[in-house]
């Protein structure tokens, strides 16, 4: 029941909660004097919650608020860890995940700037639960990816969906409502009632596009049909579906 959230950089909701002021970031101190989009002294772990989770002590029961280590480890079966060893698990392969995943995209002067990972619980063959890595690791949809050079000149380039999220807040007259969780119900009306134009949603996919083909090196196969692709993998090369 956590977003395992690791950052290198101060920026996004962070550093706009830093330039309002704020110090304390998931229980950690930060000093003075940062600059936007400044590379941090250290990877820092900022854990959020996945969920309404009720009856933590100083936990508010909302989703997707800032939690510490302490909020983990003195609650971790309402966290849905099995045992407190495992809190030290999750941090170590969120750490060697991140590290991993930057020191790929750096060999392309791409920077990993910080992600969200989830895990879970499975059962091995030999009947050992071990926690694992699930659902997407390292996207763009999860993690923010700026253009090295870019980077160097004074600019940030994005390679993520941040571009998209820093689009709608300029795009949509009272952009609290999309950073505000109280509004909710205004949120979901917005949603419902404005379509984005064409433009809009091809400039995400050429991003998403343009990424995929820098870090595999190869022209990206746009399916005529992805749902057939999708059965027929999971059928003929996974055997999951019949």
């Amino acid at each position: 029941m956590i977003e395992a959230i690791c950052r290198q950089y101060i920026t996004g909701s962070m550093w706009r909660a830093y330039d309002k002021g704020e110090r304390e970031f998931c229980g950690i101190e930060l000093s003075d004097g940062l600059q936007k989009d400044q590379k941090l002294e250290e990877l820092l772990i900022t854990p959020s919650t996945k969920g309404i989770l009720k009856g933590i002590p100083g936990v508010p029961e909302a989703d997707d608020v800032n939690i510490t280590r302490d909020d983990i480890r003195n609650n971790f079966a309402a966290f849905n860890f099995t045992k407190p060893e495992d809190i030290d698990a999750y941090e170590k392969l969120l750490k060697e995940g991140f590290n991993l995943i930057s020191g790929a995209l750096e060999e392309l002067d791409q920077v990993f700037v910080d992600t969200k990972f989830e895990f879970g619980y499975v059962t091995d063959a030999a009947g050992r639960e071990k926690l694992i890595y699930m659902d997407e690791v390292g996207t763009p949809d999860s993690s923010r990816i700026w253009d090295g050079p870019a980077y160097r000149d004074g600019k940030v380039l994005e390679n993520s969906k941040e571009g998209f999220r820093q689009l709608l807040l300029n795009h949509f007259p009272d952009p609290d409502i999309l950073l505000n969780k109280e509004r909710m119900d205004e949120r979901q009306a917005l949603a419902r009632d404005n379509a984005l134009p064409a433009d809009v949603l091809n400039a995400v996919s050429e991003t998403y596009v343009g990424i995929a083909e820098k870090i595999t090196g190869e022209k990206l196969n746009i399916s005529d049909n992805p749902k057939a692709e999708i059965i027929a993998i999971l059928k003929d090369e996974y055997g999951l579906i019949d």
